[in-house]
């Protein structure tokens, strides 16, 4: 039997969370993250579960990161409120702990799957969808804005029901409350999103744009003036 060290180096030549990244990704990390009063909850919440990801690995946790349009109220915002900045933070933590992890946008894994039909493919289908199927961490960013087809609902029912039957972690982020899932995936949504409440831990981010707010900055930096 492999020793587990051995496994662990095996599948972090695979699995290296934020091997994706570029310098600046790189840099979101929980301890320089920008945390006030507005995100402080929710970073608590997800350094949690990073601390405590070994028995999130034998229960299979899942987290669902979301912030829907139909819910805001006032001047706050569904977008630019730091999904995908946590999203980043969790993956750079797991590759400095050295705990196996895929980062993928939603484009990416649809296109990992359609590269395989081509002759030229150096992987099967079957292999590709292996891989999520069976890493340790799975991390897709911004689901449910792909235009779905039919087989794209199939591929992505069967990787989240197989995750889930293998008890193993999927972290995401989107801007679709799980009540309203269905809506983007009319075959499968329904069983998608049951799958996720009765798996994830969820995490509502709704709150100002800081995207808006870091534009405005710099241009006020720039320029002197306000926009």
């Amino acid at each position: 039997m492999e020793p587990c060290s051995c496994l662990l180096d095996r599948q972090l030549t695979k699995y290296t969370a934020n091997s994706s990244f570029n310098y600046e990704q790189k840099q979101h990390t929980f301890k320089n993250a920008d945390i006030d009063a507005k995100n402080a909850q929710h970073f608590a919440m997800v350094t949690k579960f990073v601390d405590n990801i070994e028995a999130h690995q034998e229960k299979g946790t899942w987290l669902y990161i979301f912030g829907d349009e139909t819910r805001i109220k006032g001047n706050q915002s569904a977008y630019g409120t730091g999904k995908t900045y946590l999203m980043d933070c969790i993956a750079n933590a797991l590759a400095e702990r050295r705990i196996p992890g895929l980062y993928v946008t939603e484009e990416t894994l649809f296109g990992d799957i359609r590269s395989t039909y081509s002759r030229n493919s150096e992987e099967s289908e079957t292999e590709v969808l292996s891989r999520y199927y069976n890493v340790p961490v799975l991390m897709i960013d911004d689901l449910f804005t792909a235009s779905y087809s039919e087989w794209a609902e199939g591929k992505l029912y069967s990787i989240l029901n197989e995750r889930m039957d293998k008890n193993k972690i999927t972290i995401i982020t989107s801007n679709y409350a799980t009540e309203r899932i269905h809506l983007r995936l009319p075959l499968n949504g329904r069983k998608i999103a049951s799958r996720i409440i009765g798996q994830a831990q969820r995490i509502e981010m709704i709150g100002p744009d800081r995207r808006e707010k870091k534009a405005r900055d710099r241009f006020q930096l720039e320029t002197g003036n306000e926009l």
